[in-house]
């Protein structure tokens, strides 16, 4: 199995699908600018976070969508863990280094080794600014509405090499910036929409992050060393 920048970018957060009401109203340049130093203050202020999710793929590759649940864990700036459970289990790992992923059915684990790979890096910082919108705007356009209970915040991307992974990215968050809902849209149409609930702040120990594969494991590192 191999890591392609779609797949990579799926663990990301992807953007929300919702019908704006009569209350909507988009938020001009200096809104959007406090808005992500209100979220900048915020994630600095609980920079680490734990989530349920539940996930739906639709392609045109695809009879019908393919679901999945898990658990998300992330700690500002660069590290994550995110688990998909039932019949189909994998693990994603990072801890700001190296980015692990590992599929027990088949006890395959694939190493990547971040700041080898240009393209590779900067996928993996436009997934992180979209977690917690440090320098989103290096990455992004904003389009940014204010709903009636929150926000739906559209990111579209500047760069070449990002817009021939990710068409759009749209979060759909509440007024405490707790993230509801996300859906990510590939160019070619496929698309990913994530509910998030259980939404906590708790101290993840270093440990969280970190990620060693068991013994009879078949490890692999697509891009090399």
């Amino acid at each position: 199995m191999t890591l392609t920048l779609p797949r990579l970018l799926l663990l990301s957060l992807a953007a929300a699908f919702v019908t704006h009401t009569a209350s909507a109203q988009e938020l001009n340049a200096e809104q959007r600018s406090t808005l992500l130093k209100e979220l900048e203050a915020f994630k600095a202020k609980h920079p680490t976070l734990q989530a349920d999710f539940t996930e739906e793929r639709t392609s045109r590759l695809l009879k019908e969508p393919v679901a999945s649940q898990g658990t998300i864990a992330f700690q500002t700036p660069n590290k994550f863990r995110r688990e998909i459970k039932g019949n189909s289990p994998s693990l994603t790992v990072s801890n700001g280094k190296v980015l692990w992923l590992y599929y027990p059915n088949f006890k395959e684990a694939e190493l990547y080794t971040l700041g080898t790979r240009a393209m590779f890096d900067d996928a993996m910082a436009a997934l992180t600014a979209g977690l917690n919108f440090g320098k989103v705007e290096s990455f992004y356009h904003l389009h940014v509405v204010k709903e009636a209970k929150g926000y739906e915040i559209t990111l579209t991307p500047k760069k070449s090499n990002l817009k021939r992974i990710v068409k759009e990215l749209v979060i759909t968050m509440a007024d405490d910036f707790s993230v509801q809902r996300t859906e990510f849209q590939m160019p070619k149409g496929d698309r990913v929409t994530t509910r998030y609930t259980n939404t906590r702040y708790p101290d993840l120990a270093a440990s969280t992050f970190d990620f060693a594969p068991p013994a009879d494991a078949n490890v692999s590192r697509p891009l090399g060393k």
